[in-house]
């Protein structure tokens, strides 16, 4: 009964090998270029960032992460938006962290809203609006004992 279907089924997908072609993302482009923390910040030893990132509605549990960053790590500090359904969103605290380090501050919070759009049919229609609350702990050399 089925036999037709099958020998047609299987010539579709057995045409020999496929090309997939290569996806470059802009963050994947981004990361190229993006320096280490210790050509960028020399004069930090580590920081440390604690990420709570939360749906508007606050009715499912935050998700809660932290990164750390040593000389060698990339001083890239966006981070992705955790609703799954969220086109050209995340969250993006270098400013702060600029900020905090041009001042020499070893700790900062602060809040950002997702700059996204909630799904791929709903751009320019409806925000996502996921929430990023963070804390930043920088230590510097000159802190060495």
């Amino acid at each position: 009964m089925f036999g037709s279907l099958k020998l047609a089924f299987r010539k579709k997908l057995a045409p020999g090998p496929v090309d997939v072609p290569e996806i470059k993302t802009v963050a994947t482009e981004r990361m190229a270029t993006v320096p280490r923390m210790e050509e960028k910040y020399p004069g930090i030893r580590h920081l440390a960032v604690n990420l709570v990132i939360s749906p508007p509605d606050h009715e499912t549990e935050p998700t809660m992460n932290g990164r750390s960053f040593g000389p060698q790590a990339l001083a890239y500090f966006e981070f992705r938006c955790k609703n799954v359904e969220c086109a050209h969103g995340g969250f993006d605290i270098a400013d702060s962290i600029e900020a905090a380090i041009a001042e020499k501050q070893t700790e900062i919070t602060g809040r950002r809203v997702c700059r996204g759009w909630h799904g791929k049919g709903r751009i320019n229609q409806l925000r996502c609006r996921y929430e990023l609350n963070f804390k930043v702990i920088i230590s510097y050399h000159d802190n060495d004992h």
